[in-house]
């Protein structure tokens, strides 16, 4: 959306990537007339502008980017808003390519090349946790290899500061489900440097591996084997792998974090104490394969013992003869079959024991003490795909809850494609049903233009598309899901318009009654419904331009708020029906004769004293007073002056 355009000091080049939270774009950042520098721009996404806590997020990323200056990781190089609204972080360009995308493309390393980038990542990681701060987030795709070999650890966006409070609740996840430590899958609030460590054992599995120690079909089953289940022996997998480092990864992979490393540096020293060992063997078995003498000695001079000698052989490619040996009866091959069989069918009730899912009660509260929709759509999810099929009340909540998260996700996409300026946004994507999606971008268009019967109709056909699917309470089948979608939002849609015309109807009720019991109705601009009665009374009044400008306001207020979607309508439904351009003439002719018929009823009450009129008096002057009280234009401020003078002559009662 922003490749192209020069934004302050950015002058946007091309998008590095996007995800949940924003956008990251490659820039040219104009620090001063003869000094430009490469950076990477993150920038929030539009639809989580009015997120108090993505906001919240956004800014701590950006505080503790602040805090962090290492040469392996990413520096922070400005932050602040565009255009006063959307944030932004600049980071330095990192000229490389992130794990993930060399596993992929490599399928593994080698365990020389982890232990290099391992040590660098512990320096890090080191520094981070010494300054109090706990990244919660490692794995492939956040590690970014410079063309230099350089480690740089990147993404602090979900990363926890010790010392502020945590803006994640209490039992509440947040990382990726395949490096999250066994405490951040239990929920546990007060995460330490040993859930890194975790999440760093999980990474080097895979870099030597290529594949990931825990595999699931669901979240809450990835979780149920963090917690629970062992990681495969990576030394069966890698068989060239040191054992000490072999040793280190279960270390760091251990379930009670008391029993992992005490810290990122003493990991970083067992590393360089594998670096070392490996080259000091590969130097004494290289210099013994190439000696002739026919003793064999090793480096120190020494006589060869056995385990010199064989590693000799090894090198040379030969192996010593064996001697055909009488094995013992515990140690012959059928008999240990019997007895691992036996062992193993003790582990698997064990192990089926060990992972079974949480009750539905457990899963549940999940759901009700996440602070976030997000949140919220997330345990849903999980409770649905452990318990959906068994239907009840809980299911039945679950089910509204996860619908109602699917919808904002997909009322975000569509709004952010129909807010863009970029071309070609009201063109289906490849994944989008063309029918739905232009029936939805023309009910979006009456919408904005206030023609609420038109776009109900385009909502009816996008309700149509799918009738079998839409009709469905939830699912979590991908195919279905994506046609079930569009009914659903369809469904959410036409109530929002049904809400406005009634809300609309309310209003005029309330201000009926308010002129009736003499009610003030004092304007509060945060508020949509206060803005829309102003908006109906300045309309009656006939007001239009300003009745138009508090529609305006309503939008800007709402348009983004998909909770509010029913007063964004009832705003262009009201501004389509007014004149912005009656001007400020007839406003004022409009003042001075409501005044005047308020003061010629004012002048007979001296003579015939009557409750209603004097009511009508007090109520016209209460109406120029609350629309015009504070007006910016000095001749209505003196026709609101005069309305509060004839208010104090009047006798309160007769």
């Amino acid at each position: 959306m922003l490749v192209g355009q020069r934004i302050g000091p950015f002058e946007i080049e091309r998008e590095l990537g996007s995800g949940a939270m924003g956008t990251v774009y490659r820039a040219k950042f104009h620090r001063s007339e003869d000094k430009v520098i490469p950076v990477a721009l993150k920038v929030v996404a539009m639809g989580l502008l009015g997120n108090e806590s993505a906001m919240a997020r956004f800014e701590r990323e950006a505080n503790i980017l602040k805090q962090l200056k290492h040469e392996h990781i990413v520096r922070l190089i400005a932050h602040g808003k565009i255009n006063k609204q959307n944030p932004y972080i600049a980071m330095e360009f990192i000229d490389g390519e992130a794990l993930d995308r060399i596993l992929a493309r490599r399928g593994k390393l080698t365990w020389e090349e982890v232990v290099t980038y391992g040590k660098q990542l512990c320096e890090a990681l080191q520094y981070a946790h010494d300054k109090g701060i706990i990244h919660r987030d490692l794995k492939p795709s956040n590690l970014m290899i410079t063309r230099e070999g350089k480690l740089k650890l990147t993404d602090f966006g979900i990363a926890k500061d010790t010392d502020v409070t945590a803006l994640t609740g209490a039992n509440s996840t947040i990382g990726t489900a395949a490096y999250m430590s066994p405490e951040q899958c239990r929920g546990e609030r007060n995460l330490t440097n040993k859930s890194d460590l975790y999440s760093l054992g999980i990474v080097f599995f895979e870099l030597l591996t290529g594949r990931k120690p825990f595999t699931a079909e669901t979240t809450v089953e990835m979780f149920l084997k963090h917690c629970n289940e062992k990681p495969p022996r990576i030394g069966k997998l890698v068989p060239d792998l040191p054992p000490k480092l072999e040793s280190l990864i279960i270390q760091l992979m251990e379930k009670e974090k008391e029993n992992r490393p005490i810290d990122a540096q003493w990991v970083g020293r067992m590393l360089q104490e594998i670096e070392e060992d490996a080259f000091a063997r590969k130097s004494a078995g290289l210099a013994v394969a190439q000696a002739r003498s026919t003793k064999a000695v090793n480096l120190s001079g020494e006589r060869m013992d056995e385990e010199d000698k064989e590693a000799a052989r090894a090198l040379r490619g030969k192996r010593k003869k064996k001697k055909k040996e009488e094995v013992p009866l515990l140690q012959r091959k059928w008999v240990q079959a019997v007895g691992i069989s036996l062992v193993l069918l003790g582990m698997a009730g064990g192990v089926i024991w060990a992972v079974r899912p949480p009750s539905a009660e457990k899963l549940f509260a999940a759901i009700e003490k996440a602070t976030t929709p997000e949140a919220k759509l997330e345990a849903a999810t999980q409770f649905l795909e452990t318990y959906g099929r068994r239907g009840g009340e809980l299911v039945d909540q679950a089910a509204a809850i996860f619908r109602a998260g699917k919808i904002r996700e997909r009322e975000r996409v569509l709004n952010n494609r129909f807010t863009s300026s970029m071309p070609g946004m009201s063109k289906p994507t490849e994944n989008d049903d063309p029918d739905a999606y232009h029936a939805a971008w023309a009910a979006m268009e009456f919408e904005k233009l206030g023609q609420l019967d038109q776009a109900r109709t385009q909502w009816e056909k996008v309700k149509s598309r799918f009738p079998d699917q839409a009709a469905l309470p939830y699912t979590t089948h991908s195919e279905d899901l994506t046609k079930a979608l569009w009914g659903w939002v369809a469904d959410k849609r036409l109530a929002d318009i049904a809400k406005a015309v009634s809300e609309r109807q309310r209003l005029v009720k309330k201000i009926a009654e308010s002129r009736l019991k003499e009610i003030e109705l004092k304007t509060d601009k945060t508020d949509p419904e206060s803005l829309a009665i102003r908006a109906l009374r300045l309309w009656e009044f006939g007001d239009q331009e300003r009745a138009a400008a508090t529609c305006d306001t309503i939008i800007t207020l709402t348009e983004k708020d998909f909770d509010k979607r029913p007063w964004y309508l009832l705003a262009t439904q009201l501004k389509a029906t007014a004149n912005p351009n009656a001007g400020t003439t007839p406003r004022l002719e409009r003042l001075r004769q409501y005044l005047d018929e308020a003061e010629k009823i004012a002048h007979r009450l001296k003579d015939i004293p009557d409750p209603v009129a004097a009511a009508e008096v007090r109520n016209r002057c209460r109406d120029v007073l609350e629309l015009y009280g504070n007006d910016d234009d000095p001749e209505v401020r003196k026709a609101a002056e005069r309305a509060e003078r004839l208010r104090t002559t009047l006798p309160k009662t007769f």
